[in-house]
């Protein structure tokens, strides 16, 4: 195996290796295997789409697997047989769906020129965002449109250059396959359309596992085993071994002012978000903990982490009791969320502290008819008819009266 200290052949001396690779060993054997595979789809009805779609994520494991092994320096292809997890897959399709939904949705909005530009940079994005996802497994990392642009800057015009013969392999697989269609039998056609389409998915991911070797050293790691996973050197990466190198050297407050700049510039993961607490509660300051605590906690809740959020409105309000989140929506599915994991003390300040900061929300009477058995449950009954009673002042007759019915269950003091 090459070491990161040989020099590596450039991959546009390669491409003749390159276009044979798929041929070659395992690889060979494994287009051979799905392309019978694919025979499978035309089956009629249900299994035959099932057994279509089993053939297809092999595929793509497969080709994820060239990518990984070939980035780690390991030019021979692998068996049959991978250590890719199939998840890749399916994160793969996602954000495959996700650039052709931000396609159609530009399409419809700007018409054929919006629509033309989009496509070209969702192309020109996609490689280095498959990369990303080969290499680190992370579906957000992947989507995040600065790690393309990131693996773009580091490796410079030769990103371009392979991103044009990526283009090129995946259209003349597309033209063969077109051709087979016309002047071969049909089945025979099927099957010899499919070993084209493998040849081009192998011989790309080929390629863009080659890229990443060729340029380790500008990415950030060295090539490893054939199934190590080195992360690739992204602009959050950098962030973090910049912001540690101050701490370690004793400059806690260089490091919070670069991250509060990046964090007023752009998103940055959950980790960065963690040091930057973990620095402040260093200082004691709570003021720029609660400050932060609502930006951190909307974020917290669109990646749906919830226990970790209400760990987080638990820490802020016991700074200040009259905390809330940044959106009412998100306060109340905490709460609840809260109640159902036995958190009821957590529930109640949320929907008391909600309460005091959004009096007339139209959402108010269902946190009040939530929060007052809890109450009852603590026996602090007059706090709950107080909320109850302030509540009913000015609403409709429908939740009035289910407020009225409430109070008049509640205990006699």
């Amino acid at each position: 195996m090459t070491t990161s200290r040989s020099p590596v052949e450039p991959f546009w001396n390669r491409l003749p290796d390159i276009a044979r690779y798929p041929f070659r060993g395992g690889a060979l054997v494994s287009l051979f295997v799905f392309s019978l595979g694919g025979l499978l789809g035309l089956l009629p009805g249900l299994i035959g789409l099932i057994l279509g779609l089993v053939v297809w994520v092999a595929s793509y494991r497969y080709a994820f697997e060239i990518l990984v092994r070939t980035a780690n320096g390991q030019m021979d292809a692998p068996e049959i047989a991978t250590h890719t997890d199939s998840g890749v897959v399916w994160r793969f399709i996602l954000l495959w769906l996700l650039y052709v939904v931000l396609f159609v949705a530009c399409l419809l909005i700007g018409g054929i020129a919006l629509g033309t530009v989009a496509m070209l940079l969702l192309c020109l994005l996609l490689p280095g965002a498959i990369i990303s996802l080969a290499m680190e497994g992370s579906l957000g990392k992947a989507i995040d449109p600065s790690t393309p642009f990131a693996i773009m800057s580091r490796i410079g015009a030769p990103y371009f250059a392979a991103f044009g013969l990526l283009f090129v392999i995946q259209i003349s697989a597309a033209t063969a396959s077109g051709w087979l269609t016309h002047f071969i039998p049909a089945i025979l056609a099927d099957l010899l359309v499919m070993a084209t389409t493998l040849w081009g998915l192998f011989a790309t991911f080929h390629l863009m596992g080659y890229l990443v070797f060729q340029y380790h050293e500008a990415l950030g790691f060295d090539p490893g085993g054939a199934h190590e996973k080195p992360a690739l050197r992204t602009r959050d990466t950098d962030l973090m071994d910049a912001v540690e190198a101050k701490v370690a050297d004793g400059n806690v407050d260089a490091a919070l002012a670069q991250l509060t700049s990046e964090m007023r510039d752009r998103a940055v993961p959950g980790k960065t978000h963690e040091l930057y607490r973990k620095l402040l509660r260093s200082r004691n300051d709570a003021t720029a903990l609660l400050e932060h605590a609502g930006l951190y906690l909307n974020l917290l809740m669109l990646e749906k982490q919830e226990r970790r959020a209400l760990a987080l409105a638990r820490e802020s309000l016991d700074l200040d009791r009259t905390f809330t989140p940044q959106q009412s929506e998100d306060g109340h599915r905490l709460a609840l969320r809260g109640k159902d994991l036995g958190q009821t003390q957590l529930a109640i300040d949320l929907w008391l502290a909600m309460l005091k900061r959004w009096p007339r929300d139209r959402a108010r009477v269902d946190w009040a008819l939530a929060v007052a058995p809890l109450l009852v449950q603590r026996d602090r009954i007059p706090l709950a008819r107080q909320i109850l009673e302030y509540v009913a002042r000015d609403v409709d007759a429908e939740p009035k009266a289910r407020i009225e019915a409430t109070l008049a269950q509640l205990p006699a003091v």
